[in-house]
């Protein structure tokens, strides 16, 4: 295994510097794509799937400037807070906050997702904000 060995840090550094190295090349390699296997298992597979799928969604609202990814699940869409390596899903609240693990497929979805450039944008006005915040609140309540 190379330099980034998770068992030295955090799932959350590797999943950054894998990022960081992917950011500068534009694309996973397949060292890479072992390499985030090997430490993510299923959800390494189920945010990949997410990418070619095209279901990482980035709004961004005009003229704030605010952001809010999207990762549109199986079942739900889910809000990523990236700065707080936050999401709206079961899984982090009953796996991350038990902290049986560091992170979702989806929140590792919106991080290669943005390091690759493998999203959809959409711009709206801020009019739109709360509307689209509410609809996504509800739709995770479901």
């Amino acid at each position: 295994m190379s330099e980034l060995n998770p068992r030295k840090g955090s799932e959350l550094v590797f999943l950054d510097k894998i990022c960081e190295r992917v950011r500068s090349t534009g694309q996973i390699t397949d060292e890479e794509l072992i390499e985030l296997s090997a430490t993510f298992g299923i959800r390494v597979k189920n945010a990949i799937h997410a990418l070619q799928k095209g279901r990482v969604k980035k709004y961004v609202f005009k003229p704030s400037g605010r952001v809010v990814w999207i990762v549109v699940g199986k079942e739900k869409d889910y809000q990523i807070i990236p700065g707080a390596n936050f999401c709206t899903c079961d899984d982090f609240y009953f796996r991350v906050m038990n902290r049986e693990v560091h992170l979702c497929y989806h929140i590792i979805a919106q991080k290669l997702a943005e390091a690759t450039g493998t999203y959809e944008e959409f711009e709206e006005t801020d009019d739109l904000y709360e509307t689209l915040m509410r609809e996504w609140r509800e739709s995770t309540k479901k």
